[in-house]
């Protein structure tokens, strides 16, 4: 595919280790990628700038949420460290061929559980129950190529098969 044009998730499904959760609303809230940051100032800088720490990221949190309280959502709360892996089907637009074309998307995250939200009850409504985890490691690839892989517990960050920490791991 030459010069596709990213449009959408035609569908996805999230699993736990190998087990297909059943009963996930329309959207997950994926990781922010923050930088964790330190003000520099001082003699020879005109003002100040926030110099990113390389590798470095602030709390990073993933909800999970469903339609109902389910024995999934106590599952999620036990502290295995098992992963979780979103499996899509990425939409993207081949000028080249004049068509639409799908790649596969996979997210495999790890982390540890933060807590559930039970949600609301409602006569005849979802409880829209959310459990929150705390992520540890990301692994992001399309269509077969590692884009990110990013480990805090392991120093590792990996971007587009750009090894970021490597040299400073070596160093330490």
């Amino acid at each position: 595919m030459t010069n596709p044009i990213p449009e959408k998730v035609i569908n996805y499904n999230v699993y736990d280790d190998t087990d297909k959760l059943v009963g996930i609303t329309s959207e997950v809230t994926l990781p922010n990628f923050e930088a964790m940051t330190e003000t520099m100032s001082g003699a020879g800088i005109a003002g100040e700038y926030e110099s990113a720490t390389p590798g470095h990221f602030a709390s990073q949190t993933i909800e999970i949420p469903f339609k109902t309280i389910t024995d999934q959502s106590f599952s999620l709360l036990k502290n295995r460290g098992r992963s979780l892996v979103l499996r899509a089907a990425q939409q993207s637009y081949d000028m080249s061929e004049g068509r639409t074309q799908s790649r596969p998307l996979k997210i495999t995250l790890r982390g540890q559980p933060k807590g559930v939200n039970l949600g609301t009850m409602s006569v005849g409504g979802m409880t829209e129950t959310t459990n929150s985890l705390e992520i540890l490691y990301v692994k992001i690839e399309l269509d077969g190529r590692t884009l990110l892989e990013y480990d805090k517990l392991n120093f590792v960050y990996i971007i587009d098969g750009e090894d970021i920490l490597g040299n400073i791991r070596n160093m330490i």
